[in-house]
């Protein structure tokens, strides 16, 4: 009887402990890292805006930008300077972008 609690106590202790390993201190391995990133600048023109961001025309092309990278959401004709960072390694987010440049500032 003494054998069985002790290997429930050594089981809920090792799960326990694996479990503490993911609290908030921790927040394990990163999703898709490492990676590695090329940056640009790049100029845009918005063509079109909803709710959840924005179309440009830029010189390589149409791009879309969400609208959690924006900020405020530009106004069609508006012309923005942005960074864009373009995946090159790995398997995190493709590209991101940062205003560099907007209307107003």
């Amino acid at each position: 009887m003494k054998q069985r609690t002790l290997t429930r106590l050594i089981l809920v202790g090792g799960l326990l402990g694996g479990l503490a390993a993911c609290g908030p201190d921790d927040p394990g391995p990163i999703a898709g890292g490492p990676c590695s990133y090329e940056t640009s600048v790049i100029e845009g023109t918005v063509t079109e805006v909803d709710e959840d961001g924005a179309l440009f025309m830029g010189e390589e092309g149409e791009f879309w930008v969400p609208g959690s990278y924006l900020g405020k959401l530009p106004d069609v004709g508006d012309t923005l300077t942005l960074q864009r960072e373009r995946i090159t390694e790995g398997t995190c987010t493709p590209e991101i972008y940062s205003v560099m440049d907007a209307p107003g500032d």
